[in-house]
């Protein structure tokens, strides 16, 4: 499984932001942080957002450490923060063929 967390933060909040980064604790177990990448819509506004992979074995680690994570930046005034699922092409292809395919697996948004 995939969980896409997306943080939106004002420009004068960017230092509170860059501090917290080095600050975050690293995953755990089978709980894999992919990357993180940073966009500026040019009027004021950042986003970045991080790719964690995981197995569903390691949901509950992936709750935990998600939670850590997501207070630490809770803290930083203007900031907000979603997190989504997403599952791989191939799966949805798979589940799909063996009729277990549930479009909510896709399409929750969870607050931490």
């Amino acid at each position: 499984m995939i969980k896409i967390g997306t943080i939106t933060f004002p420009q004068d909040a960017a230092d509170k932001v860059a501090e917290c980064y080095t600050q975050l604790p690293s995953p755990e177990g089978n709980v894999k942080l992919i990357d993180t990448y940073i966009y500026n819509d040019g009027e004021g506004d950042n986003r970045a957002f991080s790719i964690f992979e995981y197995d569903d074995a390691s949901e509950k680690d992936m709750e935990v450490y998600l939670k850590k994570r997501y207070e630490a930046f809770s803290k930083i005034p203007g900031l907000t923060y979603t997190m989504e699922d997403w599952i791989r092409v191939q799966d949805a292809l798979r589940m799909l063929a063996e009729g277990e395919f549930d479009t909510n697996v896709i399409s929750s948004n969870i607050g931490l």
